[in-house]
């Protein structure tokens, strides 16, 4: 292996870092050019360059980190200083022997305290005294404000108030006004204040101040007496399907009875009728019945 010229003893550092760079680089010959030898001297004055950088700025952190450590140390505790009232000094006029002495002498004038130095006792007596009283301004009633205002009582709904009677078709044997007052006189009170006949149903409106689920307690008391009557429920909000499938072999009684026992709480607020005409569900096997039902779970028997 051909090694190129010595460097200067100030480059020799990197002038040997080159030679194992090149010799892990599989160099044999390297030749020795000005510029190389140029290369290492520059690169060793950078170096000279960083390290005269760098020890300044190491001092002043060492002399930062000894600021700090001072500031950390507990600083000395001093002993509270207490400060005593200065005493009055008082001063003892001698005894006289002498007869004339011992007349007693006119009252001296009172010695003026000193302003400047005041005593504790004086400052406690002051702190003592009393403000005089003054009457507090009696306090204004409050307004009441619309938040705090009581909400006015809800009243009953109408949909509340009625009670829905489904009958069979057949003509009824009483008029609406006689079994409004027949049914009142079996309650023996005034529940309903109005009835309607609508589409052969009976539509029964209570008071006021009656809501249609009490009434609904008391069916067995009044519904014997309509003997058209099917099925009673409340005035809620109806839903229709179209349940497809059925067998058509099965009859529409069949159906509204699997209907009505295996989904409770689900009532039926129409007759249950098929969707098409008798005659094109005669080569078919199964079809689509149409259902009203009202229940607040027929969203629930949608899903099924």
């Amino acid at each position: 292996m051909k090694l190129w010229q010595e460097p200067p003893s100030d480059s020799i550092y990197f002038h040997n870092l080159f030679l194992k760079v090149a010799l892990e680089r599989g160099l044999e010959a390297i030749d020795s050019t000005p510029e190389t030898i140029i290369l290492c001297q520059v690169m060793e004055l950078m170096h000279k360059d960083y390290r005269k950088s760098i020890i300044p700025l190491s001092e002043k952190i060492d002399k930062l980190c000894n600021k700090l450590d001072g500031l950390r140390q507990p600083q000395a505790t001093q002993p509270p200083t207490t400060t005593e009232p200065p005493t009055q000094a008082t001063c003892e006029a001698p005894e006289s022997t002498s007869k004339t002495d011992q007349q007693p002498s006119p009252p001296s004038a009172p010695v003026p305290a000193s302003v400047g130095a005041t005593s504790w006792a004086t400052v406690i007596r002051k702190r003592e005294k009393k403000a005089p009283n003054t009457p507090k301004p009696a306090l204004a009633d409050k307004p009441t404000s619309l938040a705090n205002a009581p909400m006015p009582k809800k009243g009953i709904t109408m949909r509340e108030r009625r009670l829905v009677i489904k009958c069979d078709g057949s003509p009824l044997a009483l008029t609406a006004i006689e079994l409004q007052d027949t049914i009142n006189t079996a309650l023996s009170s005034t529940y309903i204040q109005t009835m309607s006949l609508t589409g052969g149903n009976i539509t029964l409106t209570t008071m006021e101040t009656v809501k249609a689920t009490s009434l609904n307690c008391k069916a067995s008391a009044f519904l014997h007496l309509i003997p058209e009557a099917t099925t009673i429920h409340l005035d809620t909000l109806t839903t229709q399907l179209h349940v497809h499938g059925l067998n058509t072999c099965d009859s529409l009684a069949t159906i509204i009875s699997e209907l009505t026992t295996f989904n409770s709480g689900i009532a039926l607020t129409k007759q249950l009728r098929w969707l098409t005409l008798d005659a094109s569900r005669v080569s078919k096997n199964a079809s689509t019945a149409v259902i009203t039902v009202t229940s607040p779970k027929a969203l629930l028997f949608i899903a099924k």
